[in-house]
Parts: C-alpha cells; structure tokens; sequence
C-alpha cells in the first residue's frame, strides 16, 4: 500500500466579464509522477484550433504554474454546482488516483531523471507549430498567425528552406528564456496519410556512425544530416553564441520535424561539443533501435518526447516486444497526454513516463489510431494551412537577407548583433522585437 497525502484548496477571481474559480486537488505518491490540470471556468471554452483563443491559467509568460510532484488535478465546471457535486468529483479523484498509483512502476536506474515543464512545453510547442507557416516574409519578421501569444518578441536569426526535399527550420534568441531556440517543421510534400502509412515499412538499414550496433532509417537520419538543413542551422548557433555566449539550446519539432530535432541535438553535442541542450518533441515516430536509444539517452539525458492520446505517429515504425535489440525503440523520456472523463468534467493528464522509452503505461497502453490526435497538441495546430504542397511565400523586401544556392535552395539570414541592439534599444515595448 502506498502512502498518499492530499489537500484541497479554491480560489477565485476576476478575467473581464468572465468569472473565474480554479480549484485544486493535490495528491502525493510515492509511486507515480503525473500531472493532472483542469480549469474550473464558468462560461464555454473554445479550442485554439478555431475561434477565439481562451484565457490560459498561466496568464503570459511571467507567471508560472507551480509544480507539484504526484497528481495535480484542476477542473472546469460551472460554478453554481451543488456542494455535493464537488465532494463526488474529489472522492472519484481520489479513488482514481489510489488505483494510479498500485500500478507497477519499472525501474530504470541507468536512465537520468528528466523533469518535465508543462510551462516550457506550452512555449515550444508553439514554436513547433510556427515554423509550418508557408509565408517567409511573416515567419522571418516573426508576424505571422502564430507568431505571438507565448512566443511573442522571438527573434529568427536564420530561416532555412530546403526547397529540394520540402524541409523547413528556423534558428533564432528567446530573450524570455535566455536561449537559442531551433525548430524543425514535419512532413509537407504530400497527405499525412500517405506518409504515416511509409511509416510501416522503414527499415533499421544505416548503422550510426561512431556507434556500434546503433541502427537507424536512412530517411530520418538523411533528412537532417544530408540536405541544406543542417548547414544552415549550425552555422546560425555559432554566429549566436558568438554574440551571446553560451546561451542554453532548445530543440523542437512536430512529426517528421520532431526526428530531426533528435538527430540535431546529438549533433550538437557530439560534434560541436554544444552544452546544456534540450530537446523536447511532439508526436515523433521512432527513428533508431535499442542500442541506438541506449546512447542517445546518454548523450542527451534532457530530452522530453510528448505524446497526445491515441496519436499513431509515435507507434510507427512498429515496436516488437518479443524482438526488442532487432525492431525500433523510442529513447526516454516520454510524457503522455491524455483525457479522462468523468461525466460533463473532461481533465488532462500529463503522465511522466518511465526510463526505458517503452512504458507500457503510457501511449503503447493504447491503439495508435488516431491522425487527428496527432495533428494537435496542448490545442495548438501542427499542420500547414494546406496538404500536398511544398510552396512558399515571399515579399521582395526581404530581399536583401535571401541567400540562393544552385538548386533553389534558401537561407534568409540577419546579423544577430543587429537584433541585440533593436531589442535594447526599443525599452518603450519591454524590450522586444516588433
């Protein structure tokens, strides 16, 4: 039996006409570590997929949510629910979360403890789902649709367009994070069917090099190593840490994007001797074998792969139990997204998962069947504005930052030092970039 302590609390306030009451219920275990969040909001929420965005419970980026260590539970009802409502609700809580916590927990000790923010994974994966917009001009100036809200002030120092193999990625300075951020778009050059449906038969067929026995898919690894991408992107950390020093690294990407932010980290700090990066991914599919995750753990303990429900792409290519050094394996560590419902009160769980990268807890516990859960995360879009084509827009008055090479290739790239003295000169708007 495990020993389980709790308390409650509620507060609540005013957001303009709309009434707000949070409510939460903090539970410890000593075996399980997982993040439970409702808001309690009176009025209709509205996704951020379409209509209007809804108030987030961390208002900005100033104020953080605090962490709790074992279950976090916040939920959205209405507030003229009757007092013997909530003591049902906290007391199926609680029998939940007894239950959560008899489950067996495997035990990784060669695996480091990674801890997840949902904070900062609310931030990235914005900057995940930015680096889809088609129109250059938008994303370069950071002015496009999703270019604002928590990411609002970023600064793009290299934008990279591998026009050849319809690949996109960005490198630029969050002054809010003090860190040099890099994003990798998914796949674009044609229907997300078609591709999760390759996904099946991706062969382990490229040792990595300078790891014995470490296999991965030629595609993954080339899409990142073997086009313009990888050019571009380091050559824009070094003229970034040239001007700000060893600013912290963090890597993301959605899908596709999401293997090549994997492969950039371990780059990073492979071959350039990078230190303090941080990868965090959403949705990626499995890009190597066992003995590859072994040394990729190691190599870059600070890596967080969320993943949302019934989500397909991250049980692509297939895992084989009963075959596991010969079949694909996802390295640590993993962070589920879930729903669970308990009449009209729908609340998310952030399960942080085990160490070895294959928790049959956590998203293998269910059917990878669904696309849709794949193509948003924490109700941010991870899509283009349109399938089945890889074109771009621009305005000639970027001109002057447009590098071409041979095969139509492009690098929109600005001067960092430049970008230092526009945000330190414009204390008029706190200090960031218009």
């Amino acid at each position: 039996m495990h020993e389980i302590e709790g308390k409650m609390g509620m507060f609540g306030g005013h957001l303009g006409n709309e009434e707000k009451v949070e409510f939460f219920f903090i539970l410890s275990s000593t075996s399980q570590n997982t993040r439970h969040s409702i808001l309690l909001r009176k009025g209709e929420d509205k996704r951020r997929s379409g209509g209007a965005r809804p108030h987030r419970t961390v208002a900005g980026k100033t104020r953080r949510l605090r962490r709790f260590r074992g279950f976090k539970l916040v939920g959205r009802v209405y507030q003229n629910m009757e007092e013997r409502a909530w003591l049902k609700v906290a007391l199926i809580l609680c029998l939940f979360a007894v239950s959560d916590g008899r489950a067996l927990k495997l035990k990784h000790e060669d695996s480091p403890v990674v801890h997840y923010n949902h904070t900062l994974a609310t931030i990235l994966v914005e900057y995940a789902s930015a680096v889809y917009m088609s129109d250059l001009t938008e994303l370069f100036t950071w002015t496009c649709s999703r270019c604002d809200d928590m990411t609002e002030g970023f600064e793009i120092i290299e934008l990279v367009v591998d026009i050849q193999h319809c690949l996109q990625a960005f490198v630029g300075v969050a002054q809010d994070l003090n860190a040099v951020i890099i994003a990798f778009r998914g796949t674009q050059e044609h229907s997300i069917q078609n591709w999760v449906e390759d996904l099946y038969w991706k062969q382990l067929d490229l040792n990595y090099p300078g790891m014995p026995d470490a296999m991965v898919h030629h595609g993954f690894y080339y899409a990142y190593h073997n086009t313009t991408i990888r050019t571009g992107v380091l050559n824009a950390v070094k003229r970034a840490r040239e001007i700000y020093g060893n600013f912290p690294i963090m890597v993301t990407g959605h899908s596709m994007g999401g293997a090549m932010a994997a492969f950039c980290g371990l780059d990073l700090i492979v071959n350039h001797e990078a230190e303090n990066v941080q990868v965090m991914t959403f949705g990626q599919p499995r890009i190597g074998n066992a003995v590859f995750a072994s040394h990729y753990s190691k190599l870059v303990p600070n890596t967080i792969r969320v993943t949302n429900e019934h989500d397909i792409v991250p049980h692509l290519p297939p895992y084989y139990s009963y075959f596991p050094q010969k079949t694909y394996h996802h390295f640590p560590r993993e962070v589920w997204l879930y729903n669970i419902g308990l009449g009209s009160l729908v609340y998310t769980v952030e399960k942080e998962c085990d160490g070895s990268g294959e928790d049959p807890s956590c998203s293998r516990s269910v059917a990878g069947n669904s696309i849709a859960d794949h193509l948003e995360y924490y109700g941010i879009i991870l899509h283009s504005e349109s399938w089945n084509s890889c074109r771009i827009v621009m305005d000639p008055l970027v001109n002057e930052y447009v590098v071409t090479d041979s095969n139509g290739n492009l690098r929109l790239s600005r001067d960092p030092a430049a970008s230092v003295i526009k945000m330190n000169t414009r204390s008029g708007n706190r200090g960031k970039s218009i």
